[in-house]
């Protein structure tokens, strides 16, 4: 090719033709139509070799960023000169604020081209009309003997990518047509618009170079400062319309400005996540801020609540109520326990837009029916979730969450893309975290090699530090609130207390005094019989518990595995699913006989005769089966109690265990069942002898029963009458109605046992008792409503006591009491907040102090303190024997009677600190009281701004926007730079300094530290197990998209693509989902192709053939850097 091409290849590069050309020139005259500073400095060093050049630069067009990318705009229409030079300036503030000049090369040349600027060498104009034209024009230097002049055409813009790395073609001409190209550019020239000679306009493109590109400079308080306002910044909020305060008015619902903000931020984190977690703390108005949204909204939708909740037909009640008060007409309420009619109600009704799932933590485990069920209800609509209690057991509930409106391998709310990779390491490091603390000193000589293998792993440390392990445990949980702070609104009354802007509104909020203890007493026989029940009968079967529970495990028999915690015996994964599924149903069962021991003497009568009955029952069919060979006979196990225990409520596991034994008896089999043959079982006669032992077991404790006299004379009951009765004949403080009284219980057993009780005490106050114990009819729920609702249009006051199980302990107002009792004892931190929340009323306060009461065993004529050392021996007996299902004690304390009691004991309301949000707010707040200055200077800071400061410490925080405030932190250690992800609140301390802390020069260390965490990108996958259910799916789906004779999956491949196409790239599906896939391989087998068509078409219907659509039209949000401030101890 001819040497006067220039077409960017090889060796042909435009820049450097330019750059040499420079050098020889003493004028240049530049038209570009796409011009902006990057091509300015890629010939820089040409520039610099030649002092005395002048160069022309008219612009012909201006740029816009779009999908971070700049690209060419025309302006059309007629605009003024003035408005022509601002949509100059704008090009160059979007074209510099962008990565490709965030370098140092950049961040110290433009210095130079500055005062190019500034000594007009370098005069810029733009063109009166849009051009595209690109023209080069050299008039070289007098010394240039073979020629001085020549021009470069064709297609090269002024920028790096036309200069350098763009295929272009361009062509030098020197021997013709210089005079004609020139005066084609002087015409343009002298019509084209002033930028650079004006004074005032030189001025303006000078202070926008220096003022509002990256190359700012801030002094490390106003950095500091800019971070604070970064942050709350992420927290914006969307005007809301005056509707909205009318419809509150108009409902007799105060003004909170929290309220306000709350609405206005959520429709905010909606409009960028497709949804939002309102988790404010119980009694803080979270349904009406749902509604709030959703009128706000102007959307048809949904809601999904307990069947409790829903409201009645007159619209007075429940959810149904403040649909009404919203003027959502046209919105429908389903029952959470019935999500398969919810579902077939919407699936095909496009116009239902948004879902609101009240009650929203009981769908924290994705490998359910109904799990799956709300997912594709929520599919490609917007959803709120409403719940006092976002994180419940483990890192996998919140993403459980997180996953109804969340794209996980396309997250919008972390740095890294794959929230399943971020969950997944973090469900990792919990999980290790949790064996260390439990096992670290255990007997058994695995376990505690185990631990001290993991804990080496996680701290390069042999000898364990369980101080380590805590904190290490509370950083994992700031980083899973870290993630999951974007799409969540969750103050608590502290909160409301200490922000400025809320301070005022919520002065007027009940005390919550300390709990009072109630000790009911037993006798020496008595607390006896307690203690044996506890250590004896029910304890680990590694500690000696007599209960084998071998009808919850028959899986150990058939295979011959002796019951140890952690023997790994089994390889095959759905056998060692089918063995811990086993394990958990028999603890479970084991922990709710305990727990009903705790509650009442009547209810765990009960339970008792239920499995004498259960375990009989057993005993006969597998005879019956066996022809009265019971080593011939079978049995089965209900797969879905497996599956579905760990969702439900201790009353419901036992309604269950009711109806599986109704099948039993009947010879019927579950929908999901395993038969079991007794003659293939390995220790087929130990299992017979166990559920033997078992029934023995049981029936000498129904003898100890009756003989103690626990039922029929109960001593906690009667305790329990006494202070209620003590209680509601006090004298109400002035100002003040009777204190009404709530009395909360886990099992409707226990329920119907105090009100037999109290029926026989006292008739009268039996009467003043309302009962909730199994269903809530209409008829009870106004009764609810009416006698202990204040805020209910009509009142009553026929009841003085309420006696509920755990279904009131959720989205009821029952403010007319003054007083929770909890009969038995909540393990569950969380239960308790929710059952004082009932009382606990933000909206209309009615007492000035509220008290709780718990009750204790204690033995007869025991003084107060002996009374507390006793209670607190029994209390701690149940907590070692429920092990795992009490997470009472954090990871560093050693488990004691006195700490348990402790902390059984606490006031709920001490244990919340201020948020994150509010801390941040109070310290922008002071600065902004203080030093009004600083706030003045960060306002319309450019981005990418850079500050070294004066420290104790070596590091670097960068700190990146996408939705929401990212941080990443870099350390150089031995030689190396280490990169990692962190948060403000992990960090903020490290950049928090006073106005006189010292600045330095940003220097060459800087930027190899910029540039290191600019390169870190996505963090690696972590492989674990817990990925073979996503491989077995695609497994399955790749042998059916090879399969090419069958017309009938040949019609399904299409969908059969996208289901591959979504768990590779965006992750949408459930586990549910995903094991119904996987498991149409059967490892013996094969795959059943006639039964995959049939599964895939159910797939199919549900989901839609192009379900994915909307995900993959949807535009993410790219990250950019915010700020970067390195910390320098020199």
């Amino acid at each position: 090719m001819s040497k006067n091409f220039i077409t960017n290849s090889n060796a042909q590069n435009l820049q450097t033709r330019l750059s040499e050309l420079i050098t020889q020139s003493e004028e240049l005259k530049f038209l570009s139509g796409f011009f902006y500073f990057s091509g300015i400095r890629e010939l820089y060093e040409g520039m610099k070799a030649n002092p005395d050049f002048l160069l022309k630069v008219l612009a012909g067009i201006k740029v816009d960023v779009i999908n971070s990318r700049l690209v060419e705009l025309d302006y059309s229409g007629n605009i003024s000169d003035e408005e022509k030079v601002e949509l100059f300036f704008e090009s160059v503030r979007k074209s510099i604020n962008t990565d490709h000049f965030d370098t140092k090369d950049f961040y110290e040349q433009s210095r130079y081209f500055i005062e190019l600027i500034q000594s007009e060498r370098m005069i810029i104009r733009k063109t009166y009309e849009p051009n595209h034209s690109k023209l080069y024009l050299f008039k070289l230097r007098k010394e240039q003997i073979s020629r001085n002049k020549l021009f470069i055409t064709g297609s090269s813009n002024l920028t790096k990518a036309g200069l350098t790395t763009q295929n272009e073609f361009n062509v030098e001409i020197s021997d013709y047509g210089f005079d004609e190209a020139e005066n084609y550019f002087d015409n343009l020239w002298d019509k084209a618009v002033l930028i650079s000679e004006k004074d005032d306009i030189k001025k303006k493109l000078v202070e926008i170079l220096e003022q509002e590109t990256m190359i700012k400079e801030l002094s490390p308080f106003e950095a500091y400062a800019l971070v604070l306002k970064s942050y709350l910044e992420t927290y914006q909020h969307k005007d809301i319309s005056t509707v909205i305060i009318q419809l509150l008015e108009k409902n007799s619902y105060k003004r909170y400005q929290y309220q306000l903000d709350a609405i206005k931020q959520a429709v905010a984190i909606i409009e960028a996540n497709n949804g939002v977690l309102v988790a404010d703390v119980v009694g803080l108005g979270k349904t009406i801020i749902a509604c709030a949204v959703a009128r706000q909204l102007r959307v048809r939708g949904i809601v999904i609540c307990p069947p409790g909740l829903i409201g009645n037909e007159n619209k007075t009640e429940g959810w149904k109520k403040y649909l009404e008060q919203f003027e959502l007409y046209d919105w429908e309420v389903r029952s959470s326990g019935d999500l398969e009619k919810a579902f077939e109600y919407i699936k095909d009704k496009n116009d239902f837009e948004l879902v609101i799932v009240d009650e929203a933590h009981r769908f924290r485990n994705q490998d359910t029916r109904d799990y799956e069920l709300l997912k594709n209800i929520c599919r490609n609509r917007k959803v709120i979730l409403l719940t006092a209690t976002p994180f419940n057991n483990k890192p996998q509930d919140v993403l459980s969450l997180l996953n109804l409106f969340v794209v996980p391998k396309k997250s919008t709310i972390t740095l890294n893309t794959n929230l399943v990779d971020t969950f997944r390491e973090f469900n990792k490091i919990f999980e290790s975290l949790a064996y260390i603390k439990k096992n670290c000193s255990s007997s058994d000589t695995y376990k505690m090699n185990r631990a001290i293998e993991l804990y080496k792993m996680l701290f390069n440390e042999q000898t364990v530090d369980l101080k380590k392990v805590k904190q290490r445990s509370e950083f994992l949980a700031k980083q899973i609130r870290d993630v999951i702070e974007p799409v969540t609104i969750r103050r608590n009354r502290l909160d409301l207390q200490k922000n400025p802007d809320y301070s005022q509104e919520v002065k007027e909020l009940s005390e919550v005094e300390n709990p009072i203890e109630g000790f009911y007493e037993l006798s020496p026989e008595q607390s006896r019989f307690y203690d044996r029940v506890i250590k004896e009968f029910f304890a680990d079967p590694n500690e000696g518990g007599k209960f084998t529970g071998a009808i919850y495990r028959p899986f150990e028999y058939e295979e011959g595995i002796v019951y140890t915690e952690d023997e790994k015996l089994v390889v095959d994964k759905e056998k060692n699913r089918e063995l811990l599924q086993q394990r958990n149903l028999f603890d479970i069962m084991r922990r709710l006989i305990v727990k009903r021991f705790e509650s009442s003497f009547g209810a765990f009568q009960k339970t008792i005769e239920t499995f004498i009955k259960i375990n009989n029952d057993v005993l006969k069919f597998i005879a019956k089966t066996g022809s009265g060979n019971v080593f011939k006979g079978e049995y089965i196990l209900d797969r879905d109690l497996l599956e579905n225990i760990l969702e439900l409520d201790n009353d419901e596991i036992e309604k269950h265990l009711v109806e599986y034994e109704e099948l039993i008896k009947k010879g019927e089999y579950p929908k999901k069942h395993k038969r079991y043959r007794i003659e293939n079982f390995k220790q087929k006669e130990r299992f017979i002898k166990d559920i033997q032992s078992d029934i023995a077991l049981f029936e000498k404790i129904i003898e100890e029963l009756g003989k103690q006299k626990l039922v029929e004379n109960d001593p906690k009951a009667l305790k329990l009458y006494e202070c209620v009765k003590t209680e509601i004949s006090k004298k109400p403080s002035k100002g003040e109605p009777l204190r009404k009284i709530v009395i909360f219980s886990e099992y409707a057993d226990t329920v119907k046992h105090l009100k037999q009780k109290f029926d026989e005490f006292d008739k009268k106050l039996s009467e003043r008792t309302l009962v909730v114990s199994g269903s809530l009819p209409q008829s009870k729920l106004k009764e609810i409503i009416e006698n202990f609702d204040a805020s209910a249009t009509k009142q009553q006051n026929n009841y003085d006591v309420l006696l509920s199980t755990d279904k009131l302990s959720e989205g009821f107002n029952l403010n007319r009491a003054g007083m929770v009792i909890n009969y038995d004892i909540p393990w569950n931190p969380v239960r308790v907040i929710q059952r004082l929340g009932r009382i606990n009323r933000i909206s209309k306060k009615v007492f000035d102090k509220l008290y709780i009461m718990n009750f204790f065993p204690t033995e007869r004529g025991a003084e107060y303190v002996r009374s507390r050392e006793i209670a607190q021996n029994k209390m701690f007996m149940i907590h070692n024997t429920l092990g795992e299902d009490s997470k009472i004690f954090d990871i560093d304390e050693e488990p004691s009677p006195a700490g348990l009691y402790r902390k059984l004991t606490q006031n709920p309301e001490t244990g919340d600190e201020e948020s994150f949000y509010t801390k941040i707010v109070n310290l922008y707040h002071e600065i902004k009281m203080n030093n009004p200055e600083t706030i003045e200077k960060i306002q319309d800071v450019p981005k990418r701004i850079k500050v070294i400061k004066k420290s104790e410490e070596n590091e670097m925080f960068v700190f990146f926007k996408k939705n929401r405030l990212f941080v990443k932190q870099a350390v150089e250690e031995e030689n190396k730079i280490n990169v990692t992800e962190t948060s403000l609140e992990m960090i903020l301390d490290k950049i928090v300094c006073q106005p006189e802390t010292a600045s330095f020069r940003i220097d060459e260390n800087f930027w190899r530290l910029y540039e290191k965490v600019k390169q870190n990108d996505e963090r690696p996958t972590v492989p674990t197990s817990a990925i073979s259910i996503e491989k077995n799916a695609l497994g399955v789906i790749d042998f059916l998209l090879r399969q090419k004779e069958n017309p009938d999956l040949l019609l399904l491949k299409p969908f059969l693509r996208t289901l591959r196409e979504d768990i590779l790239d965006y992750g949408t599906l459930s586990d549910y989902t995903l094991r119904r896939i996987a498991n149409l391989s059967n490892n013996h087998s094969g795959i059943d192709i006639g039964k995959a068509i049939i599964e895939f078409g159910e797939l199919e219907k549900e989901l839609g053939r192009n379900y994915l659509d909307q995900e993959k039209n949807k535009q993410y949000p790219d990250k950019e850097i915010i700020i970067a401030i390195e910390n320098r101890n020199k």
